[in-house]
C-alpha cells in the first residue's frame, strides 16, 4: 500500500542510474527526481544495492563500489531500492504525471505501475511518427543526449565520470517544456528528422546504459497513454494543462 503524498505535486521528473546483478537483471543505485513545475530538486540520493553488484557499469552510472561505500558510510544513500521508492511515492499520488526519458527502465527498478506518464523519448518518436499506432513499435528513437543537443543546444552527458541523474531529470523536464512551448519548432525538427531516417532500417530502443526490461509493461502502458499524440487534434497545450501547468505560467520564467 503506497503511503500518502505528503505535497500536492502535480508532475515530477525522474532519472535513475543502474548497475548490472545477476542473471543479467539491473537495481537502482541513485535516484533523481525533480519537481515540474517549479524545478525544486525532491530527492537527489545514492541507493545502496541490496544484492552483490556484478557490474558497476561506471561509464554510464559514475559509480564504483568505492563510491557506494562512502556514500553508506556518509549516510548519503538510501539503504534499498525499495527505501527509495517510498520516498518517491511519498511525493506522488495517482494524478500526478511522471516525466522522464525512457520511462520503463526506470519504473521497472523502482518497481512502479504508473497510469500518468510522459516519456520524452516516446512523445518525439511519435512525433517524427505520428502513424505508428500505439501497439506496434516506434521505428526508432532519439537519445536524450542527441535531444538536449538538437532542442535546446544542451550539452549533457559529456563527462568522463558517467551520467548525472539529476542533470538528465533536468533535460527531461526542459525537453518537454521546450516541447509545450515550441509547437511549430518541434514539428519542423520532426519532418527533418523523418526525411533523414527513410532511408535507415528501424533501430534499437535500448537506452544508452540501461538495458532492456524483463517486463515490458511500463513501456506498453507509456505508449497507450500517449495515443492522443497520433491525432492530428492533439495539442500540446493539452498536456501542459494536465502536468499542472496553470493558464498563463511557464516554468521557466521562474
Amino acid at each position: 500500500m503506497r503511503p500518502q503524498a505528503t505535497g500536492n505535486i502535480s508532475a515530477i521528473a525522474i532519472d535513475c542510474e543502474m548497475v548490472g546483478v545477476r542473471n543479467g537483471r539491473q537495481t537502482l543505485a541513485f535516484l533523481s527526481a525533480v519537481n515540474f513545475l517549479t524545478g525544486e530538486v525532491l530527492i537527489s540520493r545514492y541507493v545502496n544495492p541490496d544484492e552483490d553488484v556484478i557490474d558497476w557499469r561506471y561509464e554510464f552510472s559514475g559509480l564504483t563500489q568505492f563510491i557506494m561505500t562512502s556514500a553508506v558510510a556518509s549516510g548519503a544513500a538510501f539503504g534499498s531500492w525499495r527505501e527509495a521508492r517510498d520516498k518517491l511515492l511519498e511525493f506522488i499520488d495517482k494524478s500526478t504525471v511522471l516525466v522522464g526519458h525512457s520511462l520503463n527502465y526506470d519504473l521497472e527498478v523502482l518497481g512502479i505501475a504508473h497510469s500518468k506518464v510522459v516519456d520524452s523519448a516516446i512523445l518525439t518518436a511519435e512525433t517524427v511518427y505520428p502513424s505508428v499506432i500505439s501497439t506496434k513499435p516506434l521505428p526508432r528513437m532519439w537519445g536524450l543526449k542527441k535531444l538536449a543537443k538538437d532542442l535546446l543546444s544542451l550539452t549533457i552527458q559529456d563527462s568522463d565520470y558517467g551520467h548525472n541523474a539529476l542533470e538528465d531529470a533536468f533535460a527531461a523536464r526542459d525537453i518537454l517544456i521546450w516541447c509545450i512551448r515550441n509547437p511549430e519548432e518541434l514539428k519542423v525538427w520532426a519532418e527533418n528528422k523523418r526525411v533523414q531516417e527513410k532511408p535507415k532500417l528501424p533501430q534499437n530502443r535500448t537506452k544508452l546504459g540501461k538495458s532492456r526490461p524483463n517486463s515490458e509493461f511500463p513501456i506498453r502502458k507509456t505508449r497507450q497513454r500517449l495515443e492522443a499524440y497520433d491525432s492530428d487534434d492533439f495539442l500540446l497545450s493539452e498536456l501542459a494543462y494536465e502536468l499542472g501547468w496553470p493558464e498563463g505560467y511557464d516554468p521557466w520564467s521562474d
